[in-house]
């Protein structure tokens, strides 16, 4: 049976609640009232329409029979066939009622709920259209009571009301009806402006922010959400059902049990406030951060019985703590010196240091006490002679990235090079707000670019040296050998031998002439490397 009961309801709520998934508003809880008079009508009526039938037929108003039985038949064809649009189910229900209220006060006058029927029928009317059209009922109301007043005068009716009223004592009982229902025509309506108008303030802050609002009425296990439910973690409203089960299996297995207890604490204590932290998992199968704040409402003994509560979506914040943790340990142990300064300057040009990483104290000595909140002149000092100080503070006003190699000075007074990588930091207007610059000790590279700059000045000059005295005796020799070329008595084995002599000296020319070039070469290569090196500094 409680079965049967469960499947009539939910095939009375598909036909009569219309669009569920907006769980909001006086539209809303007008088809949820419809839903439910709709619901609980039909059995109502049938536990009437036992003594109703037995009276008419023991007193002999078949008619009255035959027409309580099709009306109970034709209400619940109105809330059981599909395909029907809700308006015209509650119009066809208005007019179904007025059929029956006007039936029962013609065949039994002041014996029947006629009267009662069409005062009711005002009052659900209002109810299920929310008050729009206040007065239809009122001025069909009017006109039923006129035109019975009507039959009565002239005497039309021959039967029930037209036997148990005169005229005067009709306008007497009918006007009281009128009264009635020109009241709840008045108020209701005034009623629901009402109530509109704090649905329109909440729909308001509802659609101005981004938490998501709940409700939850913990003695009933139900819980209302606004729109965030579905704009922010792409839930449609009517899915939350059996809230303890739907809303636990959205929580992140490892945030359950601290959740769980932190709602048992607040139950348990007298605080009414409570703020919770958790993952919350979203349609889409991905967990956002939530940081969840509500108010308790307790009974008279204390009991817990409501809770209002604002879900915010911290997701970004929590990246961006994440992110900012990553950043700091990657600066931390960073092995370049990184250096924050502010973009404003003071009289003397310098810019206030606001960071400095642990490397800017292994390379300088300086530690973050003693940097933080001084200016830059006091780590930098004067600059090279690669970049004057001055100049360096003009590469500044380009309000560009930049690099440059200055000498700097350790807290212990020893000089070394600094190679800084400098960049700008801007806001949303592109405005500078601050500047990175990134250090690096180069003195050891420098030092060592510079002996082998020398080294290699010096090599060449050996290999010029010695390249001009080899070749002196060479071409000594060259000049002896033409000398006796040009005797023409020597003898014919002696000519073959200077032949050979000759030979001998051109080959060695040709060594030596190729080994000063190849030298100038490789100081070509050498110096092109170096070049590379500083540029790498």
């Amino acid at each position: 049976m409680h079965k049967l009961w469960q499947n009539y309801k939910a095939l009375i709520n598909r036909n009569c609640l219309g669009n569920t998934e907006q769980l909001h508003g006086l539209l809303y809880w007008s088809n949820r009232l419809f839903a439910a008079i709709m619901t609980y009508l039909f059995p109502f009526f049938v536990i009437a329409l036992i003594p109703g039938e037995y009276m008419s037929i023991t007193t002999g108003l078949y008619p009255l029979a035959i027409f309580d039985f099709l009306i109970v038949i034709a209400i619940t064809l109105v809330a059981l066939l599909p395909g029907i649009s809700i308006p015209a189910r509650k119009s066809l229900l208005i007019a179904l009622l007025y059929m029956l209220g006007t039936f029962l006060l013609y065949y039994l006058g002041w014996y029947g709920p006629g009267l009662l029927y069409l005062l009711a029928i005002t009052f659900f009317s209002l109810l299920i259209f929310h008050g729009k059209h206040p007065f239809a009922t009122l001025y069909i109301n009017v006109l039923i009571c006129f035109s019975i007043g009507v039959c009565i005068h002239f005497k039309l009716l021959a039967t029930g009301i037209g036997l148990q009223y005169t005229l005067g004592s009709w306008i007497a009982v009918s006007i009281n009806l009128i009264i009635l229902s020109a009241t709840i025509s008045i108020l209701l309506p005034a009623l629901f402006n009402g109530l509109q108008h704090s649905n329109n303030r909440y729909e308001a802050v509802a659609k101005a922010t981004s938490d998501t609002i709940w409700d939850w009425d913990i003695v009933n296990d139900t819980i209302q959400y606004n729109y965030g439910m579905n704009k922010v973690f792409g839930y449609k409203l009517n899915e939350v059902a059996n809230v303890k089960h739907w809303w636990n299996s959205k929580l992140h297995p490892t945030d359950v049990a601290n959740v769980a207890g932190a709602l048992v604490e607040a139950f348990e204590s007298d605080d009414n406030n409570l703020q919770l932290e958790y993952r919350f998992l979203c349609a889409d199968g991905q967990y956002k951060y939530i940081f969840d704040r509500a108010f308790i409402i307790r009974n008279t003994d204390g009991d817990p019985i409501r809770m209002v509560g604002a879900m915010q979506d911290i997701t970004r914040r929590k990246q961006e703590e994440q992110w900012l943790r990553l950043t700091e340990s990657a600066l931390k142990y960073a092995t370049d010196a990184v250096l924050i300064v502010e973009a404003e300057k003071n009289e003397q040009q310098q810019r206030k240091i606001l960071y400095v990483n642990e490397a800017f104290t292994h390379i300088t000595g300086y530690s973050q006490q003693e940097t933080v909140g001084v200016f830059t002149d006091v780590v930098w000092g004067n600059t090279g002679n690669e970049l004057k100080g001055d100049d360096l503070l003009v590469t500044f006003e380009q309000n560009d990235a930049f690099e440059v190699e200055v000498i700097n000075h350790k807290k212990n007074g020893d000089r070394f090079w600094s190679s800084k990588s400098i960049s700008p930091v801007k806001d949303t207007t592109g405005k500078i707000t601050h500047w990175i610059s990134i250090e690096r000790d180069v003195t050891q590279t420098k030092n060592y670019v510079e002996a082998i700059e020398k080294q290699n000045i010096k090599l060449k000059e050996i290999a010029w040296t010695q390249a001009h005295i080899v070749r002196t005796p060479v071409a000594r020799l060259k000049g002896l050998l033409n000398l006796l070329k040009e005797e023409a008595s020597l003898p014919d084995e002696n000519a073959e031998v200077l032949k050979f002599i000759d030979l001998s000296v051109n080959e060695l020319d040709a060594i030596i002439y190729d080994i000063i070039k190849k030298s100038e070469k490789e100081q070509i290569n050498l110096m092109h490397q170096l070049s590379n090196l500083k540029g790498k500094v």
